[in-house]
């Protein structure tokens, strides 16, 4: 009898161990099937940025959005805007910079923005510059410029490249310097500068005096700073470019960018270059 009864047991628990293991089998399908039919969206998760670390206060993602939202392609949008720092698109590129820019993308789209609204955030965020497609950018511009009122403050910084020229390394460093210029009708302050690369620094030289230097970190970039220009006032940003920095071996020619971000809010951030032709 004892047999038995440990038989009719041993039954049970074999049917009750298959059925658990056929659940957890399925699992993985039905996720699968609700993925594919749209019932489920992965959608990637928001980091704060530290406030004040450079560049415009945006929300970071920390995946890529894989699957629509709000019926906007997400990972097709980040391709139609550039990386400062390589010139890819901010989908491929792993740098700080492109993951700020896919931030800003990532946090219109949860705000609800469509398409057209992610265009006006870039530009205002970043310039045409962040813009693969100028005719694009033409209007976007047009558009928001219907909607700004006429006595906003205005950024200017030009020219918008300089070139330096061939210069032997041995010099050490080299300078380049633009006009930073308020044309509009109200004041405009500057909040933050940033460079492209470790290589290259700037300040802000105003009437009230020279500016912290800013470089290519936005974590470590001053973020205590800003500047006031009235109407009319100009200052001067110069950016230094470090000739060893990419060490004794980095000759050739080389092109960095610089960013000035103010309250204009057409641009809240423009950007100016230079060139240099390094030698031994």
């Amino acid at each position: 009898m004892e047999t038995g009864v440990s038989t009719v047991g041993e039954e049970s628990s074999t049917k009750s161990e298959r059925r658990s293991i056929a659940i957890i089998a399925a699992v993985p399908i039905v996720l699968v099937a609700a993925l594919a039919a749209g019932l489920v969206i992965i959608r990637p998760t928001l980091l704060s940025r530290s406030p004040g670390s450079g560049g415009p206060e945006v929300v970071r993602a920390s995946e890529i959005t894989p699957s629509p939202v709000n019926g906007v392609d997400v990972t097709g949008l980040y391709k139609e805007f550039v990386c400062p720092c390589c010139g890819q698109d901010i989908g491929s590129c792993e740098c700080g910079m492109a993951e700020e820019r896919r931030g800003v993308v990532d946090q219109e789209i949860a705000q609800g923005a469509s398409q057209d609204q992610v265009y006006r955030a870039m530009f205002q965020a970043y310039g045409d510059s962040a813009f693969f497609d100028q005719n694009l950018v033409e209007q976007v511009r047009a558009d928001l410029l219907a909607e700004l009122p006429e006595d906003r403050a205005v950024l200017v910084v030009e020219p918008a490249e300089i070139d330096l020229g061939t210069v032997p390394m041995e010099e050490g460093s080299v300078a380049a310097t633009f006009a930073v210029r308020n044309d509009g009708q109200s004041d405009l302050t500057i909040t933050s500068l940033y460079t492209t690369c470790g290589c290259t620094t700037a300040v802000l030289e105003t009437s009230e005096g020279s500016s912290p230097i800013f470089g290519a970190n936005l974590e470590e970039n001053p973020s205590d700073w800003s500047a006031v220009l009235a109407p009319g006032e100009e200052a001067s940003l110069v950016a230094t470019f470090d000739l060893t920095f990419h060490g004794p071996d980095a000759t050739g020619e080389f092109r960095r960018a610089i960013y000035v971000v103010s309250d204009d809010p057409l641009n809240s951030s423009l950007d100016v270059s230079f060139v240099v032709e390094v030698t031994k």
